[in-house]
């Protein structure tokens, strides 16, 4: 009789206390225990993991999966295959959807809909604009509370007018909220006030391309982003309520976010590794499909060293996939057009070549990819760690795996990858999710349904992801 379902052997396996070479038990989905490779139980199955590196499983806390509403462009099953193909074992859905999950009932519907869909754990956020509805979503099972302080002033998507928090009193208000009854939120900054404005001169102009867009978007010196930060931390300070801030893609951004931590505020933060990773040169090329992403390389650069430094709480993608027909028109209105990528599929090898590169260690990667999401969300040390009794979710890399990325391999649905053509060196090579290989060299071979909701966690006010 097996003693154990799974066992990985030969493996460097990435632990709290370090790298370790051994082997790894997994039984009923959880880690049964980690040995060194001389013991080898009997196993219902054994990979031979022999130079690849055993990462905990890797979590994103930013998915825009669709589902429901708008699902001919992702659903929650082609989601979350590029989830597993990509090396992710948990995501967290937005709650922008159509109609928009503001309401209980709306949150309850969805959660209904996507419950058979999954391939990996998933979480879901609620939306924040109607405040009598929050508790019951939070009691739902809503891991936290997404505020837009943005609407795009001519598309009405993918930031949706319906979900738009830019009353100041009431954006406190919610925030307070949310944080007596113990949850968190996590909000997209914009001075919404310059935005508009911005636009309006390029429009006035007829200057309205993506470059334009990105200007409009991020204001000078990234102004509408930074005066929105500010607004949030005072507001987190005041409430002492966690605010979990988003789209961080400037070093002043998280500098300020980082000195607000050092003195007590209770905020974390988010980068979205496309900012790092897109472009200006690519950003042309490829123009409303990596709009607004395309940053110089100094920016990145400065990114990075944050990073490095240890100020970014968690990477997340902003998965957000949409046809490459509806994007086209944005080479001459960037404005008329919802904007986002599919990012799932590849982002990790592009991280990972990052790696190779030296712009970031492995172990910091694996803290902001699987570690610290995990603690954003209340659910460490059960995920985000390789140790005894937590769940098996694992993400086995190939470092030395070389090749180049292309759309034929993507499992969005919208079939089309901002990576595609580029060399990568590291790759994920299998995903296991609760001690279930769901993704094995490339190939996705788990089924919709094994992925299980993961609710949020009530807490007190806490300081750090």
């Amino acid at each position: 009789m097996a003693v154990v379902d799974l066992l990985l052997t030969g493996g460097e396996i990435l632990t709290p206390g370090g790298r370790v070479s051994g082997t790894i038990g997994i039984k009923d989905g959880k880690i049964a225990f980690i040995s060194s490779n001389s013991w080898t139980p009997s196993a219902a199955r054994v990979v031979d993991a022999t130079g690849r590196v055993i990462a905990p499983g890797f979590i994103d806390t930013h998915v825009h999966f669709r589902d429901p509403g708008l699902t001919y462009k992702e659903d929650f099953t082609t989601g979350s295959l590029a989830a597993a193909a990509g090396g992710v074992t948990c995501v967290v859905d937005m709650p922008n959807n159509k109609p928009g999950i503001n309401t209980t009932e709306r949150f309850r519907n969805k959660l209904a809909a996507i419950k058979d869909k999954s391939v990996v754990d998933y979480g879901l956020y609620a939306g924040a604009t109607n405040l009598g509805e929050i508790p019951g979503m939070l009691e739902a099972g809503a891991v936290g509370v997404k505020i837009f302080m943005v609407r795009d002033p001519k598309s009405n998507y993918p930031h949706d007018p319906e979900l738009f928090t830019g009353d100041d009193g009431v954006l406190y208000d919610t925030i307070k909220l949310v944080g007596e009854e113990g949850f968190y939120c996590a909000v997209h900054p914009t001075n919404q006030q310059i935005f508009e404005h911005e636009s309006r001169k390029r429009w006035a102009a007829g200057t309205m391309g993506p470059r334009d867009f990105m200007e409009a978007y991020f204001g000078e010196n990234f102004v509408s982003d930074h005066t929105a930060i500010a607004t949030l931390v005072q507001m987190a300070d005041a409430a002492r309520a966690r605010v979990h801030i988003l789209h961080l893609r400037s070093e002043g951004g998280i500098k300020h976010i980082q000195r607000a931590k050092e003195d007590g505020v209770p905020v974390t933060l988010e980068v979205n590794p496309k900012y790092m990773l897109h472009s200006v040169e690519e950003m042309e090329r490829l123009g409303p499909r990596c709009t607004p992403y395309g940053m110089s390389q100094d920016k990145q650069d400065a990114l990075f060293a944050c990073v490095r430094k240890g100020w970014a709480d968690v990477f997340a993608t902003d998965h957000a996939p949409h046809t490459k027909e509806e994007m086209e028109p944005g080479w001459k209105d960037a404005w008329s057009i919802p904007f986002g990528n599919p990012q799932l599929d590849h982002y990790v090898p592009a991280l990972l070549t990052r790696v190779s590169e030296g712009a970031m260690s492995l172990e910091m990667l694996v803290r902001v990819c699987a570690e610290a999401p995990a603690r954003l969300l209340g659910i460490y040390p059960r995920k985000g760690v390789i140790q005894t009794d937590a769940d098996a979710d694992l993400t086995v890399l190939d470092l030395d795996r070389e090749g180049v990325l292309t759309d034929d391999e993507v499992y969005t649905k919208v079939g089309w990858s901002p990576y595609a053509g580029r060399r990568y060196k590291g790759r994920p090579v299998m995903t296991i999710v609760r001690g279930q290989i769901v993704m094995d060299n490339g190939k996705v071979v788990g089924k919709p349904g094994w992925g299980r909701l993961v609710p949020g966690v009530r807490r007190q006010t806490t300081t750090s992801a």
